[in-house]
C-alpha cells in the first residue's frame, strides 16, 4: 500500500483533479464547485453521502476529518 506526500494531495486539489480513495476500509470521494455566491470550494466525503465543503486547501488540511482522523494525518495512507 503506497500512500501519497502532503505536496502529491495538494498537487489533486491545485489542479481540481476529481479523487476516490479508501480510508479506513471506506470509499471517499473529492471533487470541487462553486457555491451560491460564484466562490470555490473543495468537497470532502463518504461515496454517495453529502460532503463537507472546504473553502481552501488550508481549509481541507485544518479542519477535515475522516473519522475523527484529520485528513492531513491520513495522506500517507489514502489508497486510491
Amino acid at each position: 500500500m503506497k500512500g501519497m506526500t502532503r505536496e502529491e494531495f495538494q498537487f489533486i486539489v491545485d489542479i481540481k483533479k476529481e479523487y476516490e480513495f479508501l480510508a479506513n476500509g471506506k470509499r471517499y470521494t473529492l471533487t470541487y464547485g462553486k457555491d451560491d455566491s460564484g466562490k470555490d470550494y473543495i468537497a470532502l466525503g463518504r461515496l454517495y453521502d453529502q460532503p463537507e465543503r472546504y473553502a481552501s486547501f488550508g481549509d481541507l488540511m485544518n479542519h477535515a476529518k475522516i473519522e475523527n482522523q484529520y485528513v492531513r494525518e491520513l495522506i500517507a495512507f489514502l489508497e486510491p
